[in-house]
């Protein structure tokens, strides 16, 4: 179907929309832009490198002696190797709403036809290979970087997986020697391809700005996960050997190992559980405690929403920290289960000071655990739970916690022998305070080594040009990812949530809820407080995944304070096609972006406030990462890549200054938070965060009939279903509001597909009944005043395809007023400033 004729059949739709409905608005898919307004293609160098290459330069990306900042998408699967005629389309509308780079993901996950990889997992297909090539060079031509991915989803061929572990070998790939070698001659065979279509080398290709080593992977992580608790042979075997390598050259000895460890023995005390065990259900689950002969039954009827939606527990338990503690429990269960045994807090934050898995079997075992809790706590309870997603019968016949018992070596543990057992997650606190601290730093070390070694292959060996990423600081401390040359961070508003299996189509959930305005900052405290000050730092993917109702704000949220932090890019996840099915023009996934009218629209606000610098960057912190040190107590206690939180820096800081991964202290900004800058304020109301600099005007999570002064320009939210939507207003051309130039004015609110179908009333899953094309969106109805006078100003509803397509009255005198509304049928105005 033509431009001309999908758009007149979307027209011949939404003229038979009633008021206040939701209505068709497709963008087409091969809108590769007409240079109206909507068009900012001509921001983009041409060709995506004609300066020179990427380089880091005072802290941040640079091109040619400038700073570069990065608006991109992500592509996956087989959308990286479209056809020659879909590539050039696809570019030249990437282009045109301000993406200036694509991050090619999972190229290596899939077998061709979806992927890089031929059956062998090593050889490449030549077809998908020709078309990724002439992609890349399609997107040079548009001024659009790539940033190539090498490892994200492959399959090491010849190793099996194991239950509980990571099917892509996250983390086992940094110390297995042998896919450590996988690596690099998939890394040499890609990045020392010529490409036929630019004659360049990837290695030494301009318009190549990134080369990433190993998406979302690092073995701490991996390890604080539990993914490695299975571990079989021969991968097990290897990190025993490394790990006693390491304790060899540290202490050389048994002897001094122990005295080290603090290996010791002491008596078991008094029995601390006095009282009875106490069931607990949430989020809907159904359970019931009995007394039975042998001790205690607990039977599961019905699944909550959470693991941790039943459990029992028994209260009132006093610990110190590091002491030696032995829990001894007797139980079986009527099919097999796993136990989640943790020593908590009783109150906020409700930190663990000790945690176990216990494997449950249907005949009576005993099980015996000595710990050190992280910390003391007065009033805490030992609680046994996990099993939210279980139904059955749990069988409870002994159980005795007792201060004492053995920590450090195990019986027939010895560094001489080399016998010295790796630390399994589940049973970390197990060993002594030392001995978790000697594990940790070893971690630690070995992912050094691991990022080290494979910079020092792709920059030396290789001849790489552009900077080197290692993976995110969400899974891999930040310390570490700082030795390369760009930090990068990942994170997702209310990401779907998977109760069963993961990535069940049928059985997920989402938390329904806006971002904007809520305490802490969200995502946008979760990734500044990872950052590494003096660093380049990147977000490659970020999503509010549909079928959120808040979509609209994802964008320009993250764009305005990822501004004032001073991040050189933000990469939405992702833009489509995975399938190769460029023509899709309805909403097919949660992540879909090629076909969400809503999150399109957006780009161009987002691209202004980012790239164009229209919000100002705040002053730089000068402030360090804490030491080793003070990481390796963070990760002990929290088994997490630490951030700024850990160290005591105030989430909400991050809406008012520039933070970082960094100690802080003193309380929160007031509230709502204003930053340094006075460009944004976060909570206005309650929810609504406000964008005021000079060329960038916005509302976001806007209330009804409440109206804002934005330095002369009044912003009103006059229309909205749900009192909330997604008001910006940006300078395309011109230098101000007062000054001639063109604006561009979206209104976004709800979205969703024809026929979609909710399937609770909280509005938290679709299931699989995502509906069909065309999308419906929410018009919202506004107010826009401006500082010059009416007779200057005119304005325009436009059409999908971003051209005018009916004039709007501009009321006023001294200062004019255009109001919109759901009557115009779209979501994007132009208002012209003579």
């Amino acid at each position: 179907m033509s431009i001309r004729a999908a758009v007149a059949a979307v027209v011949l739709m939404a003229g038979s929309a009633a008021a206040g409905d939701l209505f068709p608005f497709t963008m087409p898919w091969n809108d590769a832009g007409t240079g109206n307004i909507t068009d900012i293609s001509a921001w983009n160098d041409k060709p995506a490198g004609a300066k020179g290459f990427v380089t880091v330069a005072n802290g941040h990306l640079t091109a040619g002696g400038k700073r570069l900042q990065l608006l991109g998408v992500n592509v996956t699967f087989g959308a990286n190797a479209p056809t020659h005629e879909d590539a050039d389309i696809v570019a030249r509308r990437m282009a045109r709403f301000g993406i200036n780079i694509v991050r090619l993901h999972h190229m290596d996950t899939h077998n061709a036809p979806n992927g890089l990889l031929e059956n062998d997992r090593i050889t490449f297909n030549p077809e998908y290979l020709d078309r990724l090539d002439y992609f890349i060079a399609a997107l040079k031509r548009q001024g659009v970087y790539v940033d190539i991915n090498l490892h994200v989803g492959r399959t090491y061929p010849g190793f099996a997986t194991w239950p509980g572990g990571d099917n892509y070998f996250k983390g086992v790939d940094h110390f297995y020697p042998q896919m450590v070698k996988l690596q690099k001659d998939y890394a040499r065979d890609l990045l020392s391809h010529r490409n036929p279509y630019t004659g360049t080398r990837y290695g030494e290709e301009p318009a190549v700005a990134i080369v990433e080593i190993n998406n979302e992977n690092g073995l701490i992580r991996e390890w604080g996960a539990g993914a490695l608790d299975g571990m079989t042979e021969p991968l097990r075997g290897e990190i025993t050997r490394q790990w006693n390598a390491w304790l060899k050259q540290r202490y050389g000895s048994d002897a001094a190992l122990r005295k080290a460890w603090g290996a010791r023995s002491e008596p078991l005390g008094k029995e601390m559980f006095t009282s009875g065990w106490q069931l607990q259900t949430l989020g809907g689950a159904k359970a019931k405690l009995a007394t039975t002969a042998a001790g205690v039954a607990m039977t599961m009827e019905s699944k909550g929403q959470e693991d941790w939606h039943v459990q029992m527990h028994q209260g009132g338990l006093n610990f110190i920290a590091d002491q030696p503690y032995t829990l001894t429990l007797k139980l079986r269960a009527d099919h097999p289960m796993s136990l989640a045994v943790q020593a908590m807090q009783t109150h906020e934050p409700w930190k663990w000071l000790w945690s176990d898995t216990i494997k449950v079997g249907t005949e009576w075992k005993t099980v015996s655990v000595t710990f050190s809790p992280t910390f003391g706590e007065t009033g805490a309870r030992l609680t046994l739970g996990g099993l939210g997603f279980e139904t059955g019968t749990l069988e409870i016949a002994e159980a005795s916690l007792r201060p004492g018992g053995t920590s450090g070596l195990k019986p027939g543990e010895s560094l001489d022998r080399g016998t010295i057992a790796i630390s399994e997650h589940a049973s970390r606190f197990s060993r002594t305070p030392a001995a978790q601290r000697d594990w940790l730093n070893f971690l630690w070390d070995t992912e050094v080594g691991y990022w080290r070694e494979m910079q020092r292959f792709l920059k030396e060996d290789l001849g790489v040009k552009p900077p080197i990423v290692g993976s995110q600081a969400v899974y891999s401390p930040a310390p570490i990812q700082s030795m390369l040359d760009v930090v990068d961070d990942h994170s997702y508003w209310q990401h779907p949530h998977f109760p069963g299996r993961p990535w069940d189509p049928d059985n997920w959930r989402i938390k329904n809820v806006p971002m904007a305005g809520v305490e802490n900052g969200g995502t946008i405290a979760e990734l500044a407080l990872r950052r590494v000050p003096g660093k380049p730092f990147i977000v490659s993917e970020y999503n509010a995944p549909a079928p959120n109702d808040y979509q609209a704000e994802t964008m320009p949220l993250i764009a305005a304070y990822g501004a004032l932090q001073d991040w050189d890019g933000i990469f939405l996840f992702d833009f489509g096609g995975w399938n190769n099915n460029w023509h899709t023009d309805h909403i097919d996934s949660f992540f879909d972006s090629r076909s969400n009218p809503v999150k399109l629209a957006s780009l161009i606000a987002t691209a202004a406030m980012l790239r164009r610098g229209d919000v100002t960057a705040a002053a730089p912190t000068h402030a360090t990462l804490p030491d080793r040190a003070a990481w390796i107590e963070a990760l002990r206690q929290s088994a997490y890549p630490p951030s700024g939180a850990n160290f005591g820096m105030p989430k909400d800081a991050a809406l008012a200054r520039s933070v970082g991964a960094i100690a802080g202290s003193g309380p929160a900004p007031a509230w709502p938070v204003k930053s340094d800058t006075g460009e944004l304020t976060w909570g206005i109301g309650g929810k609504t965060v406000v964008i005021d600099a000079a060329r960038s005007k916005g509302l976001i999570g806007a209330k009804l009939g409440q109206a804002y002064d934005a330095h002369g320009v009044g912003l009103e939210l006059t229309e909205a279903q749900g009192d909330w939507g997604v008001l910006t207003a940006t300078v395309v051309q011109g230098t101000d509001f007062s000054s001639p130039g063109r604006i561009l004015v979206t209104a976004l609110g709800r979205e969703e597909n024809t026929g979609q179908q909710w399937t609770d009333a909280s509005r938290t899953s679709v299931g699989r009944n995502w509906g069909q094309a065309p999308v419906l969106v929410e018009g919202l109805g506004a107010r826009i005043t401006l500082p010059v006078a009416a007779s200057r100003v005119t304005a325009f509803a436009l059409d999908e395809l971003g051209n005018r397509k009916a004039p709007l009255p501009v009321t006023g005198s001294a200062r004019a007023t255009v109001e919109i509304g759901e009557r115009y049928r779209t979501l994007w105005y132009e208002i012209v400033v003579k």
